[in-house]
């Protein structure tokens, strides 16, 4: 039977040239299945169900792939004597298609061959809708045999050799995150990537310039879980073309069953950027984006970081000079202040006991120091970890050991390293060795969660959680997850537990992170990475760097510029900003902070125009920083914020007094120093 668009099926059209009930039909020999509405059409060889042409009927882009490689899904099978076979999607029969309210599912019911021709007693069903101009896949899978189902790898799209302007030259080239872009042509050859960990974000694109689009390849996944993107040139003795695809690893056990991510296919108009906005309204929706009023951390532009003790023994500070080495920062300008290797053991050392060491003084001393510095209107975190653990401990020997993280199915850590921060003994080659934890196992959650509580129950505004890289797949057998899940739900659970624990005691508790994974973006906007998350899916998002030297004017002048916040530590990390040789810079940074929290609505907390330009968002002014990299005064003349600009700005220069100029005006910038030009 055909159903066409004169039959009124709006917005989903179905042709199914087969026989059978109007609920579920059986594939034909030779004719397509088309999945259609009136945006995008989708072609379906009947026989093996191979996704054979896309269609975006507003721009008219087709993707087709190569006569004779047109696929569909992949499998790999991990067999009890640890070698893998794989499963080719394109040559198992199609058993059968149902309709769905705005789709289709597609069903092999095998048993299918594997490409040495050993049977496997797997099902597959894989989930296609059309929802606007968008293709959505799912897949999910049965498992029947004594062995694993380590990869599945779904949808295969091909045809991109071809995407562009029809009637022109292909042009697509390939973004994503964290990785440069990159044309797709006959010599492409295949790249891939990593999310979460090596990709920031769960999403990629195909750019056209000629047609001025762009193709959204995303997973839309509310579980956290490892995947990777793959774009690779495919091959027979006839044709070559490069297909994209996303390989989930579930591991899934035999009689288990496993359902992967919702992956979309959409032709957007613009380049990467469209992209980014349509992969930010879902991450909203569906976890919620922490902003600067939800996070005391991510309002603050510098913090004093100070490491009380290094990981050898030596102390800078104790827990009663808290006051003294507080109120250094305090008249510097300075209003939020952390402290390190407070913990047994010092920096870097003894994870996880996060209880005082003995040597900085005891958890009343601490206690009051936070009091001390609450009193001169100073918030208080403090640098902590989430998996790093010592191995050479009693308590690893005894308990720690069966949380740790298995790099492969032998045992061997994911991790086992040290950092020789501050130890000459480190720099020789012998820091303190730990290995990774997964926070999956609850009682190790509890661990960590019990003495965060602590923290806050003495006055801790929050943490810093450090090194905070779950590893991609962990092997432990005794895992409460997949291993494709556990390191990666487990951060999110012990994230949430953390919170809900420490805001009993104190409200306002607030989280940073040293990674770069979107998903802490729910808690968080403020990073120890360079350069935050993109600002065009996360704006409001702030990376961290540091400044250690007395002399880094320049240093402080580019993160200002760049919105970055700049953690002060003075001689490593190991001196307040108190300390005589970083008096001029102390000044200074004193200096720049006045003026920046002065047009904090538009510097710190606005709207990113450009390098260095700034818009606040209730007002709509701008403001302009610009930098001297030279030690000598130059002079910039500044037309205005757009050609024509006329009226006055103000001019903020450190150590002077604000001066309103008429446009244009001609602005001096001293040697190695910025200055602020504010819209009147």
């Amino acid at each position: 039977m055909t159903h066409s668009r004169s039959h009124g099926l709006c917005p989903a059209i179905f042709t199914l040239l087969a026989t059978g009930l109007a609920g579920s039909v059986a594939p034909a020999a030779s004719t397509s299945i088309l999945l259609e509405n009136n945006h995008v059409l989708l072609e379906i060889e009947p026989t093996f169900g191979t996704l054979a042409r896309i269609l975006d009927k507003s721009s008219g882009i087709a993707l087709t792939p190569a006569r004779g490689l047109a696929e569909n899904f992949r499998l790999v099978v991990l067999l009890p004597d640890k070698k893998t076979v794989a499963i080719v999607g394109k040559d198992q029969k199609l058993s059968g298609v149902s309709r769905t309210s705005d789709g289709l599912a597609l069903t092999w019911n095998g048993p299918f061959k594997d490409t040495a021709g050993a049977e496997h007693k797997i099902a597959v069903r894989m989930d296609v809708k059309a929802v606007g101009n968008e293709l959505q896949f799912g897949l999910h899978l049965d498992n029947g045999t004594d062995s694993k189902v380590k990869e599945a790898w779904y949808p295969m799209i091909g045809g991109l050799t071809k995407f562009g302007a029809p009637g022109k030259p292909a042009d697509g080239v390939l973004w994503g995150p964290n990785s440069l872009p990159k044309k797709i042509d006959s010599s492409f050859g295949s790249e891939a990537f990593g999310y979460p960990g090596q990709a920031s974000m769960s999403f990629s694109c195909v750019q056209s310039a000629a047609a001025q689009k762009s193709l959204y390849f995303a997973s839309h996944d509310a579980i956290a879980r490892y995947k990777v993107y793959h774009f690779e040139e495919h091959v027979n003795d006839n044709a070559k073309d490069v297909f994209a695809f996303i390989q989930h690893l579930p591991f899934t056990p035999p009689g288990k069953a496993f359902d992967g991510s919702t992956v979309l296919l959409r032709v957007l108009d613009g380049d990467w950027h469209a992209a980014a906005r349509v992969y930010r309204t879902w991450f909203e929706q569906t976890f919620g984006v922490c902003t600067p009023s939800d996070c005391w951390i991510r309002r603050q532009s510098l913090f004093l970081f100070t490491m009380f003790e290094l990981p050898e023994g030596t102390i800078n500070y104790r827990f009663k000079d808290i006051p003294r080495w507080a109120k250094d920062a305090k008249d510097h300008g300075i209003g939020s202040v952390q402290i390190s290797g407070w913990q047994v053991g010092g920096h870097d050392n003894g994870y996880p006991d996060y209880t005082p060491d003995p040597r900085l003084g005891t958890w009343k001393e601490l206690e009051d120091g936070i009091k001390a510095c609450h009193e001169m209107g100073l918030k208080v975190y403090f640098f902590v970890n989430y998996q790093p653990v010592m191995i050479d401990s009693e308590w690893y020997k005894k308990e720690l050991h069966k949380y740790h993280e298995w790099g492969d199915p032998s045992g061997s850590p994911t991790w086992n390293t040290g950092w020789p921060m501050g130890t000459l003994w480190g720099r020789m080659g012998h820091p303190k060795r730990m290995v990774w934890a997964n926070p999956a196992f609850p009682e190790y959650r509890k661990i960590i969660v019990d003495q965060f509580a602590r923290l806050a129950e003495i006055g801790a505004d929050g943490v810093h959680v450090d090194k905070m890289f779950p590893s991609a797949i962990d092997y432990n057998p005794n895992l409460p997850m997949s291993p494709d899940r556990a390191t990666w739900e487990g951060a999110i659970m012990l994230t949430k537990e953390v919170f809900a624990a420490c805001r009993k005691h104190s409200p306002d508790w607030a989280m940073s992170f040293e990674c770069n994974w979107d998903r802490m973006m729910q808690f968080t906007c403020s990073t120890w990475w360079g350069g935050g998350f993109n600002r065009a899916v996360f704006p409001d998002s702030v990376g961290t760097l540091s400044i250690t030297s007395p002399y880094d004017y320049l240093g402080v002048n580019n993160l200002v510029c760049g919105r970055h916040t700049v953690l002060v530590g003075p001689m490593n990390f190991c001196r307040s900003v108190g300390w005589k040789p970083w008096e001029g810079l102390a000044n200074y940074i004193r200096e720049v902070k006045r003026i920046q929290d002065s047009l904090t609505d538009a510097v710190w907390l606005g709207e990113e125009l450009g390098a260095g330009v700034f818009r606040n968002r209730s007002t709509g002014k701008r403001v302009a920083i610009f930098s001297n990299d030279s030690r000598q005064l130059k002079k910039q003349s500044f037309q205005g914020f757009q050609a024509g600009s006329r009226g006055r700005v103000r001019i903020y220069t450190p150590f002077q007094e604000a001066k309103v100029m008429s446009l244009p005006a001609e602005i001096e910038v001293p040697g190695e120093r910025i200055v602020f030009v504010e819209e009147l």
